[in-house]
């Protein structure tokens, strides 16, 4: 059995080494600004982003997604090679980190894309990067809009 002055230290101990643990691993929210760096605090992220995905019985699905800052979403598909229609839907996307986001009311298509330097790298369901041979075709670049000169 333990002495009282020996328990006592046990539990000082122990709160004494809860007490020491960092912050960020006791809470779930995103670091305080300037201590860590996340796309969602320091990329111009609104915008549209566009590519060719992979599609297993066509030459490709182009997509066009586009962020609004009141983080509204909407995507553009079209399956190449089989006409000219296209399909748009959209919702409220949210961020899961400061890194990546989450398309709400997306039912049997990815869900997570990976917010980058003028790119949206579409995840795997595990929210993790697509590998493999065709994994540069899970990228939608950033549209750069360019101003017309006036003449």
């Amino acid at each position: 059995m333990l002495r009282p002055h020996a328990l006592f230290l046990f539990v000082a101990i122990l709160l004494g080494g809860c007490a020491t643990q960092p912050a960020a691993t006791t809470r779930a929210p995103a670091p305080k600004s300037g201590t860590a760096h996340t796309c969602h605090a320091t990329l111009d992220w609104v915008g549209t982003y566009a590519g060719v995905l992979p599609c297993a019985d066509c030459p490709g699905v182009r997509e066009v997604i586009t962020l609004s800052k009141d983080h509204a979403y909407e995507i553009t598909t079209q399956y190449v090679g089989r006409g000219d229609q296209l399909f748009r839907r959209g919702n409220m996307f949210s961020w899961v980190d400061g890194n990546t986001i989450r398309l709400e009311g997306v039912r049997g298509g990815p869900t997570l894309y990976r917010v980058g330097a003028n790119r949206l790298t579409q995840l795997g369901r595990d929210g993790k990067p697509i590998t493999g041979p065709l994994a540069a075709r899970f990228i939608l670049k950033k549209i750069v809009k360019t101003r017309r000169k006036r003449g």
